[in-house]
């Protein structure tokens, strides 16, 4: 079964928790998990930006982004449309990126 929005903001809740203190007890898994997925759909659209349509890309940093802070960007945007957790986790990792970095029209 994929993981869906509630299993992706458990992980990356897990990932920030344990970023901001390395002593805590933690799930490993859950780490990758969250990780895998950030820097996959970052991946994706890196490598997609150019054949989607205007409306459809992500412009990140000139600097970059680190895996905390996109962990940090899908949980703000998973904790502020609840309604969406039971779509599938890359969906909304996807959409989180794109209201996070807009382009500019």
């Amino acid at each position: 079964m994929a993981l869906d929005g509630n299993g992706l903001l458990s992980a990356c809740q897990t990932t920030i928790r344990f970023s901001d203190d390395n002593s805590k007890k933690i799930d490993p898994f859950d780490v990758g998990q969250c990780t895998g997925i950030v820097e996959g759909v970052e991946g994706a659209i890196l490598v997609l930006n150019d054949s989607v349509s205007a409306d459809m890309k992500t412009c990140y940093p000139a600097n970059g982004t680190t895996n905390i802070q996109k962990a940090r960007i899908v949980v703000k945007y998973l904790q502020d449309h609840p309604d969406q957790l039971h779509l599938p986790a890359a969906a909304l990792t996807l959409i989180s990126y794109m209201r996070a970095f807009p382009c500019k029209k």
